[in-house]
C-alpha cells in the first residue's frame, strides 16, 4: 500500500488498523516503509480481535511501537509505504484485506472472559472477572467507578470502561504504548496525569486534548541503574505525608530493586525511594529505607491502633532467587535498613534496628512476594479487614511454589525501632495462574489482576 507522497501527517500515537480474513496456514511479514527506503519488519498475526467487518478480524499496530533490529523507532512522517511479504514457500492459503485504516485512537469491546477453573475463595465469598485480554498484566489503577487504568508488561498502557453499569468493564482505549516496559503506573487526581515507570525511567504523561490518549510524554527521570530489577510499583501519600507533613499527592513512593540476585548496584538500588510531584532528575529522589532487595509493590495502609488510624507505608520484597532466603512482606520507616544483602527475615528482638529491622513476615522462600492491598470495607467480616499479599509464585526454584493471595493479621508491637507490626499468613485465594497486582475498589472490595491468564477479578463478601 503506497501512501502520497507527502505523507499523512501521522505522529507516534495512530495506530495502523487491518481488516484481514486468513485462511490456511500463512504468516506473512508486514515491512513499514520510510522515505528513505529503510524497511521495518513486524510480524502480521493471524488470530485476532473481532473487527466491524462480518468474518474478518483486526490487526492493531501502535506506530509508537515499531521498531527495528536496533530498536530505532519508525519515524512515522516519513512513512511511504506497508508491504505485506510471502517470504516462505511452504505457506499455503488465502488472505484478504477488507480494510486499511490510520486510527487516531485504539478503541474496542472486550468479551467476558471463559474460565476454566473457579477461584476457590473462603465460604461467603465470591469471585468474579470483571475485565480481559490483559495478558502479563502488571499494574492496574481504579481510576472512577466505572474506569481503570491498566499497563501490560509490553509497554502498553489501557483504560478500560464499564459503559453499562454492570460490573465488566467491557471497553477499552489504548492511552499509550511504546515503552520498553511498564511496571509503575499511577494515576494523578489532580491534574489527570499518568505517571509511568521502568527499566530505570520515570515518565509523566497527559491526555492534553481530552480525547483519552496521552500527548505529552515527559521524561522526568533518567537512568536509573537497573538490571535483574528495576523500578516498579508506585503509589501517593494519599493524606498528609506520614513522614513529613506534606500535602496528598505530593510524593511519588516506589522501589527501586537491586541489579544483582545478590548485589545492590549503586547507592540508589534496594531501596524505597520518594519523588516530587515537581522534581527532574535522579537529584530529586530521596532515599526513605534500605535493604530491601526488591520491592514490586508499595502501599500506604490505615491500619487502627488503639482506636487511632496509623498510616503505615508496606512493601512486598523478592528475596534471593538461588538460595533458601524468604521473602518479606516489610514495615517501611523512615531511614531504617531492612537486611538486604547481609541479613535476611527475623532480626534478634534484642538487635532490632542495630543495625537492620524485621519484616512484619517472613513469607516462603521462592513465592516472590508483590502487590499488597488493606482491606477496610464494613461488608466484610471483621477477620477479613486486613492486609493481603500476592504471590506470583516460583519462577527459578526447583522446588514448586503456588501462586495465591494470602491473608495477613497484623499485630501491633512496640519494637526498639519504633512502632511497627508482626503478621500472620492464611491463604485466601486459590488456583490462580499468576495473580500479580492487586488494589480496592471504590466500594472497598479487593481487585486481583492475574498476569498469567490477563484476568482482573473482583472479590465480595455475599452475606
Amino acid at each position: 500500500m503506497q501512501l502520497p507522497e507527502d505523507g499523512l501527517e501521522l505522529r507516534e500515537r495512530d495506530v495502523l488498523a487491518l481488516d484481514v480474513r486468513v485462511k490456511g496456514t500463512l504468516l506473512p511479514n508486514l515491512y513499514f516503509v520510510e522515505e528513505d527506503g529503510r524497511r521495518i519488519l513486524q510480524r502480521l498475526p493471524t488470530s485476532t480481535h473481532s473487527s466491524d467487518t462480518p468474518g474478518a478480524t483486526t490487526v492493531y499496530f501502535p506506530l509508537s511501537e515499531i521498531r527495528n533490529e536496533d530498536n530505532i523507532p519508525l519515524n512515522p512522517g516519513a512513512l511511504r509505504e506497508v508491504q505485506i511479504v510471502f517470504e516462505w514457500a511452504d505457506m499455503e492459503g488465502v488472505l484478504e484485506i477488507e480494510a486499511v485504516r490510520f486510527l487516531t485512537s485504539w478503541e474496542e469491546v472486550i468479551d467476558t472472559p471463559l474460565r476454566a477453573e473457579e477461584i476457590v475463595a473462603p465460604a461467603g465469598f465470591v469471585v468474579e472477572p470483571i475485565a480481559a485480554d490483559i495478558l502479563s498484566v502488571t499494574q492496574f489503577q481504579v481510576v472512577a467507578e466505572d474506569t481503570l487504568l491498566v499497563s501490560q508488561q509490553n509497554g502498553r498502557i489501557w483504560w478500560y470502561r464499564d459503559l453499562d453499569g454492570d460490573g465488566f468493564y467491557e471497553s477499552r482505549q489504548l492511552y499509550a504504548s511504546g515503552f520498553d516496559e511498564v511496571v509503575g503506573l499511577l494515576y494523578d487526581p489532580i491534574d489527570g496525569a499518568v505517571w509511568v515507570g521502568g527499566r530505570g525511567n520515570l515518565w509523566r504523561t497527559l491526555d492534553e486534548d481530552g480525547n483519552g490518549v496521552a500527548d505529552l510524554i515527559e521524561l522526568r527521570v533518567e537512568g536509573m541503574a537497573w538490571g535483574r530489577h528495576q523500578n516498579n510499583g508506585l503509589i501517593w501519600n494519599p493524606v498528609a505525608d506520614p513522614f513529613t507533613g506534606e500535602p496528598p499527592y505530593t510524593w511519588i513512593y516506589f522501589g527501586l530493586g537491586s541489579t544483582g540476585d545478590l548485589e545492590e548496584g549503586d547507592e540508589l538500588n534496594a531501596t524505597i525511594l520518594r519523588f516530587h510531584r515537581n522534581g527532574h532528575g535522579k537529584e530529586a529522589l530521596e532515599i526513605v529505607a534500605n535493604g530491601v532487595r526488591n520491592a514490586y509493590g508499595l502501599l500506604w495502609a490505615p491500619v487502627l491502633h488503639d482506636g487511632e488510624t496509623h498510616w503505615s507505608l508496606f512493601a512486598g520484597e523478592n528475596g534471593p532467587d538461588f538460595n533458601a532466603a524468604p521473602d518479606e512482606v516489610n514495615h517501611i520507616r523512615w531511614g531504617l535498613h531492612y537486611g538486604f544483602p547481609e541479613h535476611f527475615g527475623m532480626v534478634d528482638p534484642q538487635n532490632e534496628g542495630d543495625p537492620y529491622s524485621s519484616p512484619v513476615l517472613e513469607v516462603t522462600a521462592h513465592a516472590s512476594a508483590n502487590s499488597l492491598a488493606y482491606v477496610t470495607n464494613s461488608a466484610w467480616p471483621e477477620e477479613y479487614r486486613t492486609l493481603y499479599v500476592s504471590l506470583f509464585g516460583s519462577v527459578f526454584s526447583a522446588e514448586p511454589v503456588k501462586p495465591a493471595v494470602d491473608r495477613i493479621i497484623l499485630t501491633t508491637i512496640d519494637a526498639p525501632d519504633g512502632l511497627t507490626f508482626r503478621g500472620e499468613a492464611t491463604l485466601f485465594l486459590d488456583n490462580l495462574s499468576r495473580p500479580l497486582p492487586i488494589a480496592t475498589d471504590h466500594n472497598g472490595d479487593l481487585l486481583v489482576g492475574d498476569y498469567g491468564s490477563g484476568v482482573i477479578y473482583r472479590v465480595r463478601y455475599l452475606e
